[in-house]
């Protein structure tokens, strides 16, 4: 136990460091800190140095629930790599037992915690306890986690097909389908009936689909079919339900970023036309904010409401987008920081499926369309210069 001790002093220390040396930064520290005398030690360290603090407890007694959760949680989880599921499990139950034995929960009762600013959760029976909680940024986490999914499931992302404005390595607009694009909004079809929409047995499965507004990424889903199931409710199995398959929901929060005064022009006219500008976005791809239009740190902040709902849904979900967009997605997913999220490849004719878990996130990469001759290349793949993580510091968002 000592050594456990120490370990959680040390995670502090490095909590403290970080906090002192990070303007506005957010710290958070994972762990169990299931009595109260750990907690008031954590509020004590944090508060002496004008830190903010937001405890979160997550509790449940279902058996039912926790045998699933325990099954996705050792599944996953890096301290138990190489061992079977059955020991794993074995082994994790040990340690919930443990934790268990000495566990205070946080009660709005009590004459010290009353004071602090708490949110308890029970998934299993979406129950939720708010307690002193203010402020901008407190709120967006109780939301977010209030409607965290406690399942795992597929998401599928893919860039619209090719547009006429790809073919002439033009930015923006709203351009329909090349014939390539029809050929790769055929074959999404196709996988859509044969992996999304179905189980391993190849029995049907509620599935769904989002798109941006624009026509491109409209139009590559145009032979998706949307036939009509009847299924059991998830929250409430008693209950049966009719279900519209892939029935197509658009967002305009996934449309492409905006190039504003470089809308419809090529990489070299712009650099031709607005070297400077060029040469701007050349330094710093992430903050880099077209004239009179959109930098990638707009964007984030405009894709927020789409990951709450990405997060909230529990069916498969087809996402039908654009490279800019797709980006932050996969970044956000799969840990990368944002100044790599713009330069990750999202290949036209091709569907990235992501599985978040409890510890990680798999990525399987699967090429619908190879044409007989190779597609030019719109200009939109960029190579990341060096380590960008490194190269330049993360600049706040805006």
């Amino acid at each position: 136990m000592a050594w456990r001790l120490k370990c959680n002093q040390a995670a502090l220390s490095d909590m403290v460091e970080f906090l002192e040396n990070v303007s506005f930064g957010v710290a958070i520290l994972d762990g169990t800190n299931g009595t109260h005398e750990k907690r008031l030690n954590i509020c004590q360290m944090m508060r002496s140095r004008g830190v903010n603090v937001q405890f979160i407890e997550v509790d449940n007694n279902n058996p039912t629930f926790l045998t699933e959760q325990y099954k996705i949680a050792v599944q996953s989880m890096p301290d138990y790599e190489g061992m079977s599921d059955y020991e794993a499990e074995v082994d994790y139950r040990k340690r919930v037992a443990t934790y268990t034995a000495t566990f205070q929960p946080m009660s709005t009762s009590h004459p010290v915690e009353r004071r602090w600013s708490f949110l308890k959760c029970d998934h299993s029976r979406h129950h939720f306890v708010v307690h002193n909680v203010r402020g901008h940024l407190p709120l967006k986490i109780v939301n977010f986690i209030m409607n965290l999914r406690t399942t795992t499931h597929a998401f599928y992302l893919s860039r619209h097909g090719q547009s006429e404005y790809n073919l002439h390595g033009r930015i923006g607009g709203d351009s329909g389908l090349s014939e390539h694009g029809i050929n790769y909004a055929k074959k999404l079809a196709e996988f859509s009936e044969q992996r999304i929409t179905k189980d391993e047995e190849g029995q049907p499965v509620p599935a769904r689909l989002w798109t941006s507004t624009m026509r491109r990424a409209i139009d590559t889903t145009q032979f998706i079919s949307h036939d009509k199931i009847v299924t059991r409710d998830i929250d409430d199995p008693d209950m049966t339900i009719e279900w519209i398959q892939m029935r197509p929901r658009r967002w305009c929060n996934l449309d492409e970023i905006y190039a504003g005064m470089c809308d419809g022009m090529t990489y070299e006219e712009i650099e031709a036309v607005m070297p400077g500008e060029y040469q701007l976005r050349q330094l710093d791809k992430l903050a880099y904010r077209y004239p009179r239009g959109e930098s990638y740190l707009d964007v984030i902040a405009r894709i927020e409401p789409i990951i709450i709902e990405m997060e909230r849904h529990k069916e498969p979900l087809l996402i039908v987008g654009h490279q800019g967009i797709l980006r932050i997605v996969y970044a956000f997913y799969m840990g990368l920081s944002r100044n790599e999220a713009p330069y990750v490849k999202i290949p036209l004719n091709t569907v990235i499926e992501l599985r978040p878990k409890a510890f990680h996130c798999s990525v399987e990469r699967h090429t619908l369309y190879t044409p007989v001759e190779p597609m030019p290349s719109d200009g939109q793949d960029e190579t990341l210069p060096g380590n960008a993580s490194e190269l330049l510091p993360d600049p706040p968002s805006h």
